[in-house]
C-alpha cells in the first residue's frame, strides 16, 4: 500500500469495509477522495482525520453509523470490523492505529468511542488500568478486556540468525524493524532494553518505524528486516518464526457516555459471540478467557 494514497481496494481494507460500502461512502460524499485518469484515489492522511473528525462534537453515538476505534493495532480488531460488519450492516467499525497512547489521548480529546490499548505498567505489572489516571483524569470510562495474546520477536523462518532474545538485536548484522513512539509493543520493547542496558542507536533499524504487527511482519517476510517484536497471530498468518516474549492484555477503554448506547452493545454481543471468540481462538496467539468481559468502571 502507497503510504500518501491508496485505491479503493487498499481504502476498503484500510477501513474494514468492502468495496460496495466506500463506493456507497464516495457517492454521499462523505469521505475525501479524488478521481484521477478515472480512478479514485483517497490521501492516507485525509483518511485518518477523516476518521478522527468522524465522531468530533459528538455526545451520543444514537442513530450514527460509525463506531471509531483508535489505538493500538491487533489482528482482531480487524476480524472484529468484519464481523461487524456482517452482522449490522447499518454499523461501520473504523480503526486508526496510533498506539495505546495515541488512543487514549484520542479518547481524552472526544475524537473517538474506544481506545484499544496494552500499556504494560512495570512498576506494577499492571496494564493500562495505572495509565488511566493520567491520559483520561476526568473521563468516567469502562474497562473491558478484549483479549490476552503472546508478544515476541518475530523473525525469518528457520531464524537463519539465531536470534533468541533482545541482546542480539544490537549485533551488526541484525537488521530490526520497530513500532512507532506511542504504541503499547515499542514501549514494551524500551523497557526491556533499558533492562539489559541498550541504546535505541546501537539497534539497527531501531528508528525505522511502522504502525501494525502486520506491517513488521510484511518487512521480515519481504527480507526488508531480519527481526521485529510483535504478535503470534502476525507471525503465524505470513509463516515466520516467533520467539515468545511476554503474554499482555489487550483492553478497549469506553467512555461510561457510550457504554449503554445501543451501537456499543451490539459491538459487545459480537465480541462475546462464540462465533468471535472461536474465530479469534483459530488465528493462534490469543487467550479469550476474559474476552468481553468488564475489568473495571472508573
Amino acid at each position: 500500500m502507497n503510504q500518501e494514497m491508496m485505491n479503493t481496494k487498499e481504502v476498503a481494507e484500510y477501513l474494514n469495509l468492502n468495496e460496495k460500502k466506500v463506493y456507497a461512502l464516495i457517492k454521499e460524499g462523505e469521505i475525501p477522495c479524488t478521481k484521477i485518469t478515472g480512478k479514485w484515489i483517497f490521501p492516507k492522511n485525509l483518511i485518518d482525520k477523516w476518521i478522527e473528525d468522524s465522531v468530533q462534537g459528538t455526545k451520543a453515538l444514537e442513530g450514527i453509523e460509525n463506531i471509531t476505534i483508535i489505538g493500538s493495532h491487533d489482528l482482531s480488531i480487524d476480524l472484529l470490523a468484519s464481523e461487524v460488519n456482517k452482522k449490522f450492516p447499518q454499523l461501520i467499525l473504523l480503526s486508526a492505529n496510533l498506539g495505546s497512547i495515541g488512543g487514549l489521548i484520542s479518547l481524552k480529546r472526544g475524537r473517538s468511542h474506544i481506545a484499544g490499548a496494552h500499556l504494560f505498567h512495570p512498576e506494577t505489572d499492571e496494564y493500562n488500568l495505572p495509565y488511566l489516571p493520567k491520559y483520561l483524569p476526568k473521563l468516567e470510562s469502562v474497562v473491558v478486556n478484549f483479549v490476552y495474546r503472546e508478544q515476541g520477536l518475530i523473525v525469518q523462518p528457520g531464524n537463519p540468525l539465531n536470534i533468541s532474545g533482545f541482546e542480539h538485536l544490537c549485533h551488526p548484522n541484525v537488521r530490526f524493524i520497530n513500532r512507532q513512539e506511542g504504541a503499547g509493543t515499542r514501549l514494551l520493547l524500551d523497557y526491556h532494553l533499558k533492562q539489559l542496558g541498550i541504546e535505541g542507536n546501537q539497534i539497527r533499524g531501531y528508528n525505522h518505524q511502522v504502525s501494525t504487527h502486520t506491517e513488521v511482519a510484511t518487512a521480515i517476510r519481504n527480507e526488508q528486516a531480519d527481526v521485529g517484536l510483535g504478535v503470534l497471530s502476525a507471525a503465524m498468518s505470513f509463516g515466520l518464526e516467533f520467539i515468545p516474549i511476554t503474554k499482555e492484555r489487550f483492553d478497549l477503554i469506553i467512555p461510561k457516555a457510550y457504554f449503554y448506547t445501543e451501537p456499543i452493545q451490539e459491538l459487545l454481543e459480537i465480541v462475546r459471540s462464540e462465533n468471535f471468540i472461536h474465530k479469534v481462538e483459530q488465528m493462534g496467539g490469543y487467550d479469550i478467557k476474559d474476552t468481553g468481559k468488564v475489568l473495571v468502571w472508573r
